[in-house]
C-alpha cells in the first residue's frame, strides 16, 4: 500500500472515529442549550444591543457568576452550535438562527425546547418497554402509568406547557402553509382545525383569510384554556375527533396524525371525508414526510421526532409512499403533496 492511499485510509478512519463520537457527545448539544435558555443568555445579549464580553454578560446572568472560565467554555460551546458567534476580541453576538431561542420573539421554539426537555428529564428513559413486545405500550406510558392524552388531561402544568409547545411551532408553520399553499383557501368559506390546540393556527388563517370562517375541535381540557378575548373570530368546538368531526369545507389536522398508527389514522381520515363536501371538499394534512429534501440539514430533525412519535404517543413520521398509501386506505382518490418552507409538508386530501 502506498503512502498516499495509507494516508488516505488514515483519514476515513479520524472521519469515521469523529461521527462516533459525535453521536456519543450529541446530548451535550441539549444540555448546553438548556443551560443557555436558563441563564437567558440569548436574550441578554439581544437586550444588550450590541455585543457582549464574558464578563459583561457574567454581570448580567440572573444568578451570581464567580466562574468567568466556565462562562467562557459554555458560550464557547454554543459558538460552535452557531447559536452565537463571535465578534472582535473576545465579544459574542446572536446568530441568524438565535432569533428563535429568543423568549419574548413570536416564532420563539423555547416552549418546545422546554417541553422536549422535561421529557428527556422525567419521561422517556425506559429503554426497555420500548423494546418489549408490548405495542400498545409507549415508553411515556411504561413511565408514566397513562398515555399522553391521560397525563396532560390531569396535569395542568404539563397540559400548558405542551400546549405552548404547539403553538410555538403552530406560530412558525402557520405562515409558511399560507405562503406556499395560498391557492388551496381560494373559495373556501370554512374550516375546522382538529386537535388546533389553543387556535394559533386557525387564528393565523383566519387572519390571513377573513372570508373564512374558522372553528377548532380538541378535547375539552384543551379548548378550556384558549384565550377567548385574543381569538374573538374563531369559534370553540369541544370534542373526541374520533367520534364527531364537523362539516366544514376544509377539515385541517397540524401535527395530529403523525400521533397515531395506521389503523387509528385511517379511522380519524374516514370522519374526515365524512365531514367534508363531495365536490370541492378538502382535508388538510400538515406533518412530516420524511424523504422530502432527504439529505437536508433538517432531516435528522425529521427522523428524531420519528423516534419521539414512537416513544410518547406510539405514533410515526411517514415517507411520501406511506402517506399515499394511508389516505388511499380511507378512501380518498386524490392526494397532493406540497413542500413549504418548514420542518413539516403540506399534504392535500380530495374525495
Amino acid at each position: 500500500m502506498g503512502i498516499e492511499a495509507r494516508e488516505e485510509l488514515k483519514n476515513q478512519e479520524l472521519d469515521d472515529l469523529a461521527l462516533v463520537w459525535s453521536h456519543i457527545v450529541a446530548s451535550m448539544d441539549s444540555l448546553v442549550l438548556k443551560w443557555a435558555l436558563d441563564l437567558g443568555i440569548a436574550d441578554i445579549i439581544y437586550g444588550h444591543g450590541e455585543p457582549m464580553s464574558i464578563s459583561q454578560l457574567g454581570a448580567s446572568l440572573p444568578m451570581p457568576c464567580g466562574n468567568y472560565d466556565n462562562l467562557r467554555r459554555l458560550i464557547r460551546y454554543l459558538v460552535h452550535m452557531r447559536l452565537l458567534r463571535t465578534q472582535g476580541d473576545d465579544l459574542y453576538h446572536l446568530t441568524s438562527a438565535s432569533k428563535f431561542i429568543l423568549v419574548d420573539n413570536p416564532n420563539s421554539l423555547v416552549p418546545f425546547a422546554r417541553l422536549i426537555q422535561q421529557g428527556d428529564a422525567d419521561k422517556w428513559h425506559a429503554l426497555g418497554s420500548l423494546l418489549e413486545a408490548k405495542a400498545a405500550t409507549t415508553t411515556f406510558e411504561a413511565v408514566n402509568g397513562e398515555d399522553m392524552w391521560s397525563y396532560a388531561a390531569k396535569n395542568a402544568e404539563h397540559n400548558k406547557l405542551f400546549n405552548e409547545a404547539m403553538a410555538s411551532d403552530a406560530r412558525l408553520v402557520t405562515p409558511a402553509l399560507i405562503d406556499g399553499c395560498r391557492d388551496i383557501f381560494r373559495g373556501i368559506k370554512s374550516l375546522v382545525d382538529v386537535g388546533g390546540g389553543t387556535g394559533t393556527a386557525s387564528r393565523g388563517i383566519a387572519k390571513a383569510f377573513p372570508h373564512i370562517k374558522c372553528s377548532v375541535l380538541d378535547l375539552p381540557h384543551v379548548v378550556e384554556t384558549i384565550p377567548i378575548p385574543d381569538y374573538p373570530d374563531v369559534e370553540r368546538v369541544a370534542g373526541d375527533m374520533f367520534s364527531f368531526i364537523p362539516h366544514n369545507d376544509i377539515v385541517m389536522m397540524m401535527k395530529i396524525l403523525h400521533d397515531w398508527d395506521d389503523e387509528d389514522c385511517v379511522k380519524i381520515l374516514k370522519r374526515c371525508k365524512e365531514a367534508i363536501p363531495e365536490e370541492g371538499g378538502k382535508v388538510i394534512i400538515v406533518d412530516i414526510v420524511l424523504d422530502i429534501d432527504e439529505g437536508h440539514e433538517i432531516t435528522r430533525t425529521r427522523y428524531a421526532f420519528d423516534v419521539i412519535m414512537m416513544i410518547s404517543t406510539g405514533g410515526k413520521e411517514r415517507t411520501e409512499k406511506e402517506w399515499r398509501r394511508l389516505i388511499s386506505s380511507a378512501g380518498f382518490s386524490h392526494c397532493e403533496i406540497t413542500p413549504i418552507n418548514a420542518l413539516q409538508s403540506a399534504i392535500v386530501a380530495s374525495p
